[in-house]
């Protein structure tokens, strides 16, 4: 592996190439695909989605998956070694953010049909507290030169990920009880240097690799257009996000597919 420095620039392999571009491009058709149902402008009034869409979420999820592994294996082949594994949970007492609406409605159909909805709901909401109360501490408690040049967005995430509180969906030994359907933010991180740096506490937190490999800007567009057509506008955080869905806008109840 690379010697690494304080101020260490990582170069990905290119990511825009003939094997990745239509990989990216399928994702961004579908996701445009279902932003064309009817059924996603009128999801507000009725609660209805198509089966359809939920069938092409998924192959968009395995095509997005098969993008990470392509992109994972070239690191790999330029001499990079990626220690995210199963069982590796080091990354999971952040709160993600950037999550679309539509990620959220696959996860709360997901913990529905799981009968799990409500358990995790009283999670979520713990997270939410938690998150409350570092947003009402002076930013003065927290120091460190992870927050040089960071908007308030971010120091507040990093300052909530500093308190080592766990995802509501990280169960005892270490696993993603949401794992088939964990949002892009969750999918897309990757640490090239050992699990321990990528502590916020750690001393040499500010040394660790850490990537975030996006989807290709038409995917997010296409996402933002489709967050559009639901007009849901809540929280793109994973533990707010879920509680506003499922408390004020689903008030609970199912997703009618049909």
């Amino acid at each position: 592996m690379p010697k690494l420095s304080p101020d260490i620039s990582v170069i990905i392999p290119q990511l825009d190439d003939e094997q990745s571009r239509p990989l990216m491009a399928k994702m961004a058709r579908i996701f445009r695909q279902i932003g064309a149902m009817g059924e996603m402008k009128r999801f507000s009034q009725n609660l209805r989605l198509p089966q359809e869409a939920r069938r092409l979420s998924q192959r968009a999820y395995s095509l997005y998956d098969q993008y990470l592994a392509y992109v994972i294996g070239k690191l790999q082949k330029n001499g990079w070694r990626v220690y995210c594994d199963i069982g590796c949970a080091a990354c999971c007492f952040a709160m993600p953010g950037g999550i679309s609406n539509w990620e959220f409605l696959i996860i709360y159909d997901f913990l529905q049909q799981a009968g799990q909805l409500e358990k995790f709901f009283r999670r979520n909401l713990e997270s939410c507290q938690v998150l409350d109360q570092v947003r009402g501490q002076p930013a003065g408690e927290f120091k460190g030169e992870q927050f040089s040049g960071k908007s308030e967005y971010d120091k507040l995430l990093i300052r909530y990920s500093q308190l080592r509180h766990p995802c509501a969906f990280l169960d005892d030994s270490q696993e993603c009880l949401i794992y088939p359907v964990r949002p892009l933010a969750c999918r897309m991180h990757f640490a090239c240097t050992p699990p321990e740096l990528c502590d916020p506490t750690h001393p040499r937190f500010s040394q660790a690799v850490r990537l975030n490999l996006n989807p290709h800007t038409p995917v997010e567009e296409v996402l933002q257009r489709l967050d559009g057509h639901l007009n849901l506008n809540f929280s793109d955080l994973l533990a707010p996000g879920l509680v506003t869905l499922s408390a004020n806008i689903m008030r609970f109840s199912p997703i009618s597919w049909i």
